[in-house]
């Protein structure tokens, strides 16, 4: 079903939301894919389809999200282009996460700082995304910015990667709720040892990918483990659509992700709102003013 050779486009209409959004909610996880001018890193394990920057911002007006982070995918590889050229569009509505290497200057680093990145994307599922002795090298620069470290991981891989990841002087970020299927139990080792990242150090865990999961997005048992980790954490969580979905055979609605995250929440809206609005805000440093696009 998933890691499909070639992605589907994006879809043109959207469930809308079932429930009141708060003012300045954020979708915190999605990719852009220009029409032309890129190319793939050698290896990519996916071709992607055009879902380019103004699609993009049709997708958050449609879903009515007031603000959006744009991710770098991996099959880019260093090349930040697209990211960059999004967030340029709406430079107070969006704000992203690149991939660089840790050769890059200092200089390169502020610039990407000024154009609205706040993050840097390790890939140790995929390639082309960094590994594990890039984050450590750069975590310290990283801090200086006050930017963060994600991470796409196999979660089951959790428990042998933790004493490095509780050494990064940097926030981390987990993408997909560490890409643990749903049949994996609270106990296990593995959650138990997202969880300890989150008791013991500044971890972040993005409640998205989840029909990456699972069968079915609506699986109980993701729902438990994302209000599991919730409770853990209820200031670093934040969702994602990861609109456009690549690499997938079937297309998801993000609307219907949308609502999936307020029926795992009772539609409780002061928990919606840290996740949706107070925690990105917090996470990627949005303007304090609320509902700009």
């Amino acid at each position: 079903m998933l890691n499909a050779a070639k992605s589907l486009p994006p879809p043109t209409q959207y469930e809308r939301p079932r429930f009141a959004l708060p003012a300045g909610a954020c979708d915190s996880h999605s990719h852009v894919v220009p029409e032309s001018g890129w190319s793939l890193v050698p290896g990519a394990n996916y071709t992607p389809a055009p879902a380019p920057a103004e699609t993009h911002l049709q997708m958050l007006d449609a879903l009515g999200l007031s603000r959006g982070v744009v991710v770098q995918p991996s099959i880019f590889g260093t090349d930040n282009r697209a990211v960059v050229e999004a967030i340029a569009r709406a430079p107070q509505r969006l704000r992203g996460v690149a991939v660089v290497a840790p050769s890059i200057p200092d200089a390169e680093l502020q610039q990407l700082h000024t154009q609205g990145i706040r993050g840097v994307r390790f890939n140790v599922m995929l390639g082309g995304g960094g590994g594990l002795q890039a984050m450590t090298e750069l975590a310290p620069r990283l801090a200086a910015l006050n930017w963060h470290a994600e991470i796409l991981v196999d979660g089951q891989l959790l428990p042998e990667l933790a004493p490095a990841l509780m050494a990064l002087p940097c926030r981390l970020v987990i993408d997909h709720m560490a890409s643990l299927r749903a049949d994996v139990a609270i106990d296990s080792p593995p959650v138990r040892a997202l969880r300890q990242l989150l008791a013991d150090r500044d971890t972040w865990v993005k409640l998205s990918g989840t029909y990456r999961l699972a069968d079915e997005a609506s699986d109980w048992r993701l729902g438990k483990r994302g209000r599991t980790l919730l409770k853990d954490a209820p200031d670093r969580m934040i969702w994602g659509s990861d609109w456009p979905h690549v690499a997938c055979s079937f297309m998801p609605d993000a609307g219907q992700l949308l609502n999936l995250l307020a029926d795992w929440l009772n539609a409780d809206a002061a928990t919606l709102q840290r996740v949706l609005a107070d925690n990105p805000a917090n996470l990627f440093d949005f303007p304090v003013a609320t509902g700009d696009k």
